[in-house]
C-alpha cells in the first residue's frame, strides 16, 4: 500500500475516531440552552434502560402542619413522589469519505489534514443544526426528541401525555403561559408587563426560570426598550460568548430556532427552569461513532455518528411561555 494512503488511514483513525467528543463540545457550547444545562450539571449520562425517567415531587405531605403540644402527629405513608418517563430518541448521521479523494490527496500531507478538518467541521455543523432544531420540537413527530414546544407547551391543559403523565387531569404538571396579545412591545410597557406576569407565575420561592430564550425580533425590541439602561448579563453565559442581556436575575438570549410563526406570526418567549430540565444520554450512545467500512457498491468509506438521548423535565410549573407577541 502506498505510503500516502497509510498516513491517511492513520489520520482517519486518530482524528475522525475522536470526533464525537469534539462534536459534543461544539454543539453544547453553540446552543445557549444546552450550554446552561451543561453548566448546571444537567447533562445526564445514563448507563442503560428502556426509557429515561425524571423524578417528580408532586404533592405536599399532609402530616406536616401545626399541632398542639400533646396532639398525635400523623405518621401516614403518602405517595408524594413519582417519575416522568420519556422514550429514548435517536439523532444520527454519517461521515463519508471518497476513495478517490483519498487517492488524490495521498501525496500531500497538508491536503490530507485539510480534508480531515473539513470533514470534522461538516459533522459538527450538521449535528449542531439538527440538535438546534430538535431542542424546539413540538412532540408531533414521534421520532423527534421532546423539545421545548412539547415540554413548555403553549396549551398545556390540553396535553394528555407528557412524560407519561396526563397534564389535562393534573394541574401540577402544566407549565405556565401568558396568552394576552402584545402588538407593540414598547407601548405602555406591554411587552415587559407580559414577561413580568409570566415570571411571577413561574416562580415558587427560590424555584423558577433561570434562562429566557426568544427570537431575534423580540430580543431587539427588548434591547430598544432598555435604551440607556441596558444591562448585559455577567452570569454563566458571559464567558461563553453568547450575546445576551439581563432580565431580572437571569440572561435573555435569542435563538434562530425559536418559533416566529406560532398562531399567525406570533413570536414565542420561553422562560426555562434549567434546573428541572435535563438532557439525558445513554452512555453507549453519547455522540458515538462506528468504524469506517468500505461500501459494497461505491468507492466510499462510511462511518455513522449517533446520539441516544432526549430532553426530560421534572417540574413543568416552573417554566413558561408567552405565546402572542408580535415581532414588530
Amino acid at each position: 500500500m502506498a505510503t500516502g494512503n497509510s498516513a491517511y488511514n492513520k489520520l482517519i483513525t486518530t482524528t475522525l475516531q475522536n470526533l464525537p467528543s469534539e462534536v459534543f463540545d461544539s454543539v453544547s457550547t453553540n446552543n445557549a440552552l444546552l450550554y446552561m444545562l451543561q453548566k448546571r450539571d444537567n447533562l445526564k449520562i445514563v448507563g442503560g434502560g428502556r426509557k429515561f425517567t425524571h423524578p417528580i415531587f408532586y404533592n405536599k405531605h399532609s402530616s406536616f402542619g401545626s399541632y398542639g403540644r400533646l396532639d398525635p402527629i400523623s405518621t401516614a405513608i403518602e405517595d408524594d413522589l413519582t417519575r416522568a418517563e420519556y422514550p429514548i430518541k435517536v439523532i444520527a448521521g454519517s461521515v463519508a469519505l471518497s476513495t478517490l479523494d483519498v487517492a488524490m490527496n495521498a501525496g500531500n500531507k497538508e491536503k490530507l489534514i485539510d480534508l480531515v478538518e473539513e470533514t470534522v467541521t461538516r459533522a459538527k455543523t450538521s449535528m449542531g443544526e439538527v440538535l438546534g432544531d430538535q431542542v424546539f420540537a413540538d412532540g408531533t413527530v414521534a421520532k423527534d426528541i421532546d423539545g421545548l414546544q412539547h415540554l413548555v407547551s403553549a396549551t398545556p391543559s390540553t396535553q394528555t401525555d407528557v412524560g407519561g403523565i396526563d397534564a389535562s387531569a393534573n394541574s401540577y404538571w402544566r407549565n405556565q403561559t401568558y396568552t394576552t396579545a402584545v402588538d407593540a412591545f414598547n407601548t405602555t410597557n406591554t411587552g415587559l408587563t407580559g414577561m413580568n406576569s409570566l415570571l411571577n407565575s413561574c416562580t415558587f420561592g427560590r424555584q423558577g426560570p433561570r434562562l429566557v430564550v426568544t427570537t431575534k425580533n423580540i430580543y431587539g425590541l427588548y434591547e430598544i426598550g432598555l435604551t440607556s439602561n441596558i444591562r448585559y448579563a455577567t452570569t454563566e453565559l458571559a464567558d461563553a460568548g453568547f450575546r445576551h442581556l439581563a432580565y431580572t436575575t437571569m440572561p435573555l438570549v435569542f435563538d434562530d430556532n425559536c418559533p416566529t410563526d406560532y398562531n399567525t406570526d406570533h413570536h414565542l418567549i420561553y422562560m426555562i427552569d434549567t434546573d428541572s430540565l435535563w438532557l439525558q444520554v445513554l452512555s453507549r450512545g453519547n455522540f458515538e461513532m462506528t468504524d469506517f467500512e468500505m461500501s459494497h457498491n461505491q468507492l466510499t468509506r462510511t462511518a455513522l455518528m449517533y446520539l441516544f438521548g432526549n430532553l426530560t423535565c421534572g417540574s413543568r410549573r416552573t417554566s413558561g411561555v408567552c405565546t402572542a407577541y408580535d415581532g414588530t
